[in-house]
């Protein structure tokens, strides 16, 4: 859940910065101060729920995979 979380605001970060760059000319003043911000935050908190998540995942991984072993070997 963590790995799909961190990859959902990746692509909000993206998809904010890319909105700050298209708005036009009478409003990108006002949009480039918040929609700049608010893609650093979900880039920033994206790899961060990303990276806990691949590690987590890989650490359950192995110990499940260790207590199969265990069980299997009488």
């Amino acid at each position: 859940m963590r790995t799909v979380t961190g990859a959902i605001l990746l692509v909000a970060a993206e998809l904010s910065y890319a909105h700050a760059c298209l708005i036009p000319f009478p409003n990108q003043e006002a949009a480039v101060q918040i929609l700049i911000p608010a893609s650093v935050v979900a880039l920033f908190l994206g790899a961060a729920f990303l990276i806990w998540g691949i590690v987590t995942e890989h650490s359950r991984s192995r110990s499940r995979s260790q207590q199969v072993d265990k069980v299997a070997v009488p």
